[in-house]
């Protein structure tokens, strides 16, 4: 296969381990006959070596899936992936990023290569967690020349367009009922490049030679359809197979110091965007890479319900226990009943196990949780436009948030965030505001600032289970599968004769002791008798 030499040969790498979060090692490759594969369903995950990626391959492949790992690593990189030898159903191949943007003609090219070792799968996960990474490890490779901040952002949109490329390729293949993700950044919601239109024939000049073949503008305009996004903020923890890996800081210490991927298992799932467009994500907003990982996995192979075109965020809160199946399938039917909830006004619902005390809960919000919220700079720092200025308690389970606007020199309620609170759980919603001013209906438009109460209001569900204002939600029980025995084949044998079955001898009665039976001593006892002599 001409396609598969020199620099544009895939590496197919051993089924041993992957420490590529910080690319280090050399990589080794192997026969090209390792390409050939059964035509049989299988997950496909494109990214760069290490970060999310790393952890898709390794949890699908706990949960039983046959995975292809295709990574993608800068030119000259020397870059490994190193499996643990506990792991298996894994196979690693991977290409360098120059030789994915060469017209498909070139002997070099490894574009119909890859369109070959992922030829029938049953899904694909997509990933760009890893590209600063690779090109951060590449530039400090010794002697090396380092790059200029130039080289450098050229680097990296090499490899974001060639992963575009593999996943286009790969994506081609996957059968019709196959589901696809893309992993993405929750700062590209909005974006020049998501909004734009697949633009293609564009010529990439650049220190690698140039582009010369069309590359998709967007990820998921890559994969084409039946696909859905999942979006992550700032992102934390290092995957499981890494050699880095540990759930204490810094060694041992005498009073140890949790990671944060094992502080903060809880996941809360939103929709990225709310009604009007907004991204309901904030800078302050945390993603830890495994559950991240693990919910690509669980939507790539149809373990939740997940439709074409969902966009949905992952948000880690505090928590020391992972999700389960029921949990994870209630999270993911919750953000669903979101999405068609919020087009009426609702803006964030959360559940509990019960509230003890409703009105200790509302006032926890009145006059601690929603002051402090609005102090801080996101929100006081809005300067044009109506923002929120207090809130207050409306009877015993209501607090209502106000947002006010001056208008020639007069104060205009404009609109309003009423928080529900109940026995299991709470419930927010956009209200009108002052009839009299012209604000007597709701506003379509999310007001100014909504969308950062909105993602504080997850935080505080968190905080009042913490703080024992609520208790966690049970997940839901969903009857089990009745495993029908097979009868048991009783083998029926005619004895000749009739047998006599031998009775067992009955144990003889235990015979009592003197003191049982009051006994009274005839002879006085020889202990001391000396002692009573010579005292006579």
């Amino acid at each position: 296969m001409p396609n598969l030499r020199l620099a544009a040969t895939l590496l197919v790498f051993a089924f041993g381990a992957t420490n590529a979060f910080l690319p280090s090692q050399t990589v080794v490759s192997r026969s090209r006959t390792n390409l050939r594969m059964a035509a049989d369903g299988k997950l496909v995950v494109i990214s760069p070596p290490g970060g999310i990626g790393e952890v898709v391959a390794v949890q699908a492949a706990k949960m039983g899936s046959s995975v292809r790992w295709f990574v993608i690593s800068p030119p000259a990189s020397t870059a490994s992936v190193t499996l643990p030898p506990n792991i298996s159903g894994i196979e690693v191949a991977g290409a360098e990023a120059d030789t994915l943007l060469l017209p498909t003609d070139d002997d070099s090219s490894a574009v119909k290569a890859v369109a070959t070792w992922c030829s029938s799968a049953s899904g694909v996960i997509c990933v760009m967690d890893g590209v600063e990474q690779s090109v951060a490890a590449m530039n400090n490779q010794p002697n090396v020349k380092p790059m200029e901040y130039s080289e450098i952002e050229k680097a990296k949109n090499v490899m974001m367009d060639a992963i575009k490329i593999a996943a286009k390729e790969a994506s081609g293949s996957v059968s019709s009922q196959g589901m696809k993700i893309a992993i993405l950044s929750a700062d590209l919601i909005g974006s020049e490049e998501e909004n734009e239109e697949e633009k293609g024939g564009g010529l990439l000049g650049g220190i690698f030679g140039g582009n010369q073949v069309v590359v998709p503008s967007s990820l998921v305009s890559a994969m084409g359809n039946n696909v859905a996004t999942l979006r992550y903020g700032e992102l934390f923890g290092l995957p499981e197979s890494s050699a880095d890996a540990s759930p204490f800081m810094g060694g041992p210490r005498k009073y140890p110091v949790f990671r944060d991927e094992y502080t903060m298992k809880g996941v809360r799932m939103d929709p990225s965007k709310s009604a009007a467009g907004t991204s309901m994500m904030g800078e302050d907003s945390r993603s830890s890479r495994l559950s991240v990982g693990e919910a690509a996995v669980r939507m790539a192979t149809k373990s939740l319900n997940v439709k074409s075109g969902m966009d949905v965020c992952l948000t880690s809160l505090k928590g020391m226990d992972n999700l389960d199946d029921d949990e994870w399938a209630d999270e993911f039917a919750r953000v669903q009943d979101a999405v068609l909830k919020s087009v009426g006004g609702e803006l964030f619902s959360a559940s509990f196990g019960s509230v003890p005390s409703v009105e200790r809960l509302a006032d926890w919000l009145a006059t601690k949780w929603a002051p402090a919220v609005l102090k801080t700079y996101e929100i006081a720092g809005i300067r044009v436009g109506a923002r929120p200025v207090y809130a207050s308690r409306i009877g015993e389970n209501q607090v209502e948030i106000i947002w006010q606007e001056l208008k020639d020199f007069k104060t205009n309620v404009v609109g309003k965030m009423v928080i529900d609170i109940s026995e299991t759980g709470i419930l927010a919603r956009r209200s009108p505001g002052d009839q009299s001013a012209g604000y007597g209906s709701i506003s379509a438009k999310p007001l100014n600032g909504e969308d950062i109460l909105v993602r504080r209001l997850a935080d505080a569900a968190s905080q009042a289970m913490d703080k024992g204002l609520a208790t966690k939600p049970a997940p839901t029980k969903r009857p089990k599968k009745k495993v029908v025995e097979a009868p048991v084949v009783v083998s029926t044998v005619v004895a000749a004769g009739a047998v006599d079955t031998p009775v067992a001898a009955k144990p003889a009665a235990s015979e009592a002791g003197p003191r049982t039976t009051g006994a009274v001593r005839s002879s006085e006892r020889k202990r001391g008798k000396r002692r009573k002599e010579s005292d006579e």
